[in-house]
C-alpha cells in the first residue's frame, strides 16, 4: 500500500456491520472502525517500529510494508490466507487463555472501563500447519460530534454540486479533444492511401513499368525453371553416386575376403617353405593342396591304363628303385642345405598404411596365365612319375622352388638306377618331357 493512499471497505464482524477505514500517511499505520448502527468510533495509529516488534512477537517476523499490504489484502478479501476479526479485551483474554491452555474462570472485580471499551483488530495469518494472530488495539473514541458531521456534509455538498456544474462540461471537453485527435489522424491515413493510389494509377498508365513487370515474371519463370533442373541433376547425381557407393562397398568387401584367404595362403606357404628348408620333404608333400594330388593321381592312373605300369610290374625292383631315390633325395637336401639358399624379398612396409590395392586386371590375366602353365607344368610332372618314384617327391617340390626345378630333375634321373634298363624310346620321351617342363619353367621365371 502505498503512502498517502486510503482504504475503506464494510465488513461484518460476529453478525454487527462496521465500516473499516486503513491509510499510511507520513510512515504510520492508522486504522479505523466505526459501528454502522450506533456511529461508535474507534482509532489507532502504529508507527514501523510497534509493527514490527509486534510481529517479532508472535515468533513470525513481518516488516512494516508486508504487514501493510496484508492488512490491505485482508480489508478488500482478495486473499484466503489473512483475514480480519474484531474482538473485545474480554474475548483476547479468553483466547489467550485458550491458546496457554489454561480454564479460563470469570473475575471477581470489575475490569476499568477503558479496557472494557477497547478494541482489537485482529489480523489473522493463516500458513499450512499454523495460524498467526496479530492483534491491532483500538481504543474508543467515541460518537462523532454533530456539528463536525453537518460542516462535514456541508463541504461534500459544496464540492458535489461543483462536480455536477462543472464536470459535465469538462468531460465534454475531453471528449471533443479526443474527437479531434482521431479525426487529424484518419485525415493523415486519408492522405496517405491517396498518394499511393496515384502512384498506382501512374505505374498502371506507364507502359515502361508493365515491360519491367513482364521482364522481373520472366526472370522468375526462369529462374524457377533452372531450379527444377538443378533440382533434378542432383538428384540424378545422388543416385548415381549412391549407387557408386554401393558397388564401391561391395568391392570392398570382395577384396577384404581376398585378402583374408590371401593371407591365409601366404600363412600356409610359409609354413610349407619353411619345413621344406629344414628337410621335411615327405610331410610337406603331403600337405599340398587338393587339387594337386588329384590331378597327379588322375594322370598315374591314365598312365597305367595306357600301358605305362609295366615298368612297375616287378615289385622287388620298384623297392630298391624307391630306396635309391629317397637316399638320392637325401642327398640332394643336403646338398641344398650346405649350398646358398635363394632370397625370398620381403614386402616393404607401406608408407601409406595398411591401404587395401585396387584391383588390376593386367595383373589379374597375369597371373592366371600363370596358373595354367603351372597346372599344365604339375601335370607334365606327375606323367614323369610314372617312370620313377623319386620324381613324384621332386614333384611335390615343384610347386614351390621354381628355380632349381630343372637342375634337380636332371640330376635325380642322372642318378636312377633303372634308367640303364629302361628302352631308348622311354628314354627320348623322357628327355622329351623333361624338356618341355624345363622351358616351361624358363617360361615362368622370365614371366611370359
Amino acid at each position: 500500500m502505498e503512502g498517502g493512499s486510503e482504504l475503506m471497505e464494510d465488513i461484518v464482524f460476529r453478525g454487527v456491520e462496521f465500516s473499516v477505514k486503513m491509510e499510511v500517511d507520513k510512515g504510520l499505520l492508522i486504522v479505523e472502525i466505526s459501528d454502522s448502527m450506533t456511529a461508535d468510533q474507534w482509532t489507532g495509529e502504529f508507527d514501523p517500529a510497534y509493527i514490527e516488534d509486534l510481529t517479532r512477537k508472535t515468533g513470525n517476523f513481518k516488516q512494516f510494508p508486508i504487514f501493510c499490504s496484508m492488512l490491505e489484502s485482508a480489508v478488500r478479501k482478495t486473499s484466503d490466507s489473512v483475514t480480519l476479526d474484531l474482538l473485545t479485551y474480554a474475548d483476547l483474554e479468553l483466547l489467550r487463555n485458550r491458546k496457554a491452555g489454561v480454564v479460563s474462570r470469570p473475575r471477581s472485580h470489575q475490569q476499568p472501563s477503558a479496557l472494557t471499551a477497547k478494541r482489537y483488530l485482529i489480523l489473522i495469518y493463516t500458513v499450512e500447519f499454523d495460524r498467526i494472530h496479530y492483534p491491532l488495539p483500538l481504543p474508543y473514541v467515541g460518537k462523532p460530534d454533530p456539528a463536525v458531521l453537518q460542516k462535514e456534509i456541508r463541504a461534500l455538498r459544496a464540492e458535489l454540486s461543483a462536480l455536477t456544474s462543472h464536470g459535465v462540461n469538462k468531460s465534454a471537453d475531453l471528449e471533443i479533444q479526443r474527437l479531434r485527435a482521431e479525426l487529424a489522424l484518419v485525415k493523415e491515413e486519408k492522405e496517405s492511401m491517396a498518394k499511393v493510389l496515384e502512384r498506382l494509377q501512374l505505374s498502371g498508365n506507364d507502359p515502361t513499368s508493365g515491360r519491367e513487370d513482364w521482364r522481373m515474371r520472366d526472370v522468375v519463370r526462369t529462374l524457377e525453371e533452372q531450379l527444377v533442373k538443378e533440382r533434378a541433376k542432383s538428384q540424378r547425381s545422388m543416385s548415381k553416386r549412391c549407387q557408386e557407393q554401393r558397388l564401391l562397398v561391395e568391392q570392398l568387401e570382395e577384396l577384404r575376403a581376398s585378402e583374408c584367404a590371401l593371407r591365409v595362403r601366404v600363412k600356409s606357404l610359409t609354413n610349407e617353405l619353411a619345413l621344406l628348408r629344414r628337410g621335411r620333404v615327405t610331410p610337406v608333400s603331403g600337405r599340398i593342396s587338393s587339387r594337386v594330388d588329384g590331378e597327379i593321381y588322375r594322370s598315374l592312373s591314365r598312365e597305367r591304363r595306357s600301358g605305362y605300369g609295366t615298368i612297375r610290374a616287378r615289385s622287388g625292383s620298384r623297392e630298391r628303385t624307391e630306396d635309391r631315390g629317397q637316399r638320392l633325395v637325401e642327398r640332394g637336401r643336403r646338398a641344398d642345405s650346405s649350398g646358398p639358399r635363394a632370397h625370398i624379398p620381403r614386402p616393404s612396409p607401406s608408407p601409406t598404411g595398411s591401404r587395401v590395392p585396387r584391383f588390376d586386371p593386367t595383373a589379374y590375366i597375369q597371373d592366371r596365365q600363370r596358373r595354367q602353365k603351372e597346372a599344365e607344368i604339375k601335370k607334365l610332372v606327375s606323367s614323369l612319375c610314372e617312370y620313377t618314384p623319386v620324381l613324384r617327391v621332386v614333384a611335390a617340390q615343384a610347386c614351390f622352388s621354381v628355380s632349381d626345378k630343372g637342375s634337380l630333375i636332371c640330376h635325380l634321373l642322372s642318378q636312377t638306377p633303372e634308367s640303364s634298363v629302361d628302352t631308348g624310346t622311354e628314354l627320348s620321351e623322357i628327355d622329351a618331357r623333361l624338356q618341355a617342363l624345363q622351358e616351361y619353367m624358363r617360361d615362368l621365371d622370365t614371366g611370359h
